[in-house]
């Protein structure tokens, strides 16, 4: 990073009226980049001038005061997208307009940036985005409903979101995380008990969520990394990896990896958004949690839990709401082909691969859990629930669940046997060996069994979002099914 602060320009005329202030070193150290005004961006030096003495990086669409050495062929020169060594851009503030980040740039994150309503964020494959570590204002990337992100990576190429600090010193925490905000329906009700929009945890500013539209877009994801996320406003108030709150399923969301950070990887308040290959790796918090009426489709889900830590984490964590009501839409996730990891060892608080509690529904199929304390734990009445075709094998404690009544302490499920109800031969749950390597292993992970767990498996909905050929137990078909382990988009390391 370069050794001096990145200027910020401000135009000639009086007060900024800046959404978004992005100041950068850039031109190899020759050139101070900056955009002030919503987003505005340069064709030709003349759309500079309000900024005295700079010119256009056509390259980048922005301008750029020159400094010594530069050189401007109607704008500055701009490092490539292979450069060992690129200038990093400050982002703040408001997005209120389309923009383009670039993959020849590193762009820090300073505070909440808010892209608003209208606007759509564009992040080029292989760019790397820097969350900044101020304990009073640390780097968020947030969507308001009626935003877009649009983030496109490839398999070698991905968009990644990490910690500020220098490689080696990065820990979960380090910075905030990255929410989607849409209008899709939640069951959020006021004092009164009319429907209201919901805030979401960790924002300031700006976290209003939901509305009415199930087909609502917040842009697309697809081979996306999130890591040293989960910073703590508060006490109990951490920074998902990967928040969606009121997230429609015109959203397209694919291969995303949340790795090392303090709260949950996945969390959906509301919303319909659908998901496929999404990997998480070692959360100080659940793998995937959901509540306030989320009703997405998840397919192909992997996750491997932190053995160090001795919270209580689950590998679901689904909810209807906060209180347990029956407010409408009820949570009601499907769900095909997940490995769940847990620790693989024993700790002292229990922790389930799946916890369903206050009213949330759930439709769980073809899934593996193993290495929790306990397989399945319901904490309150059944309600509509479906757990088949899945494989229950070497949890610690109990490994389908607790016996009845000596079940979890907050345990309030009028008697429901869950060892009774996951082997009901109608459901054709097992308790058999996956036959999984080693999906325990931080650096290399095994994930896929050494043949496909075929047997009783259930075939997905052929509805245009499953795939419905996955006729097999588990995120993966088999030893060479690699999805979450080929590539750059995906990285696995016991820090």
């Amino acid at each position: 990073m370069p050794a001096r602060r990145p200027e910020r320009l401000r135009p000639a005329r009086g007060r900024a009226r800046a959404a978004l202030l992005f100041a950068a070193l850039a031109c190899a150290g020759a050139c101070s980049v900056l955009l002030e005004g919503g987003a505005e961006q340069c064709a030709a030096d003349a759309d500079c001038a309000r900024f005295p003495g700079s010119v256009c990086d056509v390259a980048q669409a922005t301008c750029v005061r020159p400094g010594p050495g530069a050189t401007s062929s109607g704008g500055g020169s701009a490092p490539s997208c292979e450069a060992a060594e690129k200038p990093v851009a400050e982002l703040s503030g408001e997005v209120t307009k389309d923009f383009t980040l670039t993959c020849n740039r590193h762009y820090l994150l300073k505070g909440t940036v808010l892209v608003t309503p209208g606007a759509t964020l564009t992040i080029e494959k292989g760019t790397t985005l820097l969350g900044d570590s101020d304990p009073l204002s640390p780097g968020i990337l947030a969507i308001q409903p009626g935003a877009k992100l649009v983030a496109v990576g490839t398999p070698e190429e991905p968009i990644v979101f990490t910690s500020a600090l220098p490689e080696g010193l990065r820990e979960r925490g380090d910075w905030g995380g990255v929410i989607l905000l849409g209008r899709a329906p939640a069951n959020l009700r006021d004092a009164e008990g009319a429907p209201t929009r919901g805030r979401i945890e960790g924002l300031d500013r700006g976290g209003e969520y939901g509305g009415d539209d199930v087909d609502d877009s917040s842009g697309i994801l697809k081979y996306v990394r999130i890591e040293y996320s989960g910073f703590a406003i508060a006490p109990n108030n951490e920074v998902n990896g990967l928040t969606f709150g009121g997230v429609g399923k015109g959203t397209i969301v694919d291969h995303v990896q949340v790795r090392h950070t303090a709260d949950d990887c996945f969390e959906f308040f509301g919303g319909t958004v659908d998901a496929k290959y999404l990997a998480c790796q070692h959360a100080g918090d659940d793998g995937f949690d959901w509540d306030n009426g989320f009703r997405g489709r998840l397919q192909f889900l992997v996750l491997q839990q932190e053995p160090s830590l001795a919270d209580e984490m689950n590998g679901f964590e689904g909810d209807n709401d906060a209180l347990g009501t029956t407010n409408s839409p009820v949570s009601e996730p499907t769900i095909y082909n997940a490995t769940l990891c847990g620790k693989n060892r024993e700790v002292d608080l229990e922790q389930y691969g799946i916890l369903l509690r206050r009213g949330t529904r759930a439709r769980i199929f073809n899934t593996v859990v193993t290495g929790f304390e306990s397989g399945l734990d319901v904490r309150d009445a059944a309600g509509e629930i479906e757990i088949e075709s899945s494989v229950f094998f070497g949890n610690l404690v109990h490994n389908l669940a607790y016996p009845e009544p000596a079940g979890s302490v907050q345990d309030d499920d009028e008697g429901f046997d869950e060892a009774a109800f996951l082997l009901d031969p109608a459901r054709g749950n097992r308790e058999v060996d996956p036959r999984i390597p080693d999906c325990f292993n931080a650096e290399g992970p095994e994930l896929g069994p050494s043949s496909p767990l075929t047997e009783g498996a259930a075939t997905p909905p052929d509805d245009g979002f499953f795939d419905a050929t996955a006729t097999y137990v588990g995120a993966f078909r088999d030893a060479d099914d690699r999805w979450a382990t080929t590539g750059a988009w995906a990285v696995w390391s016991r820090k």
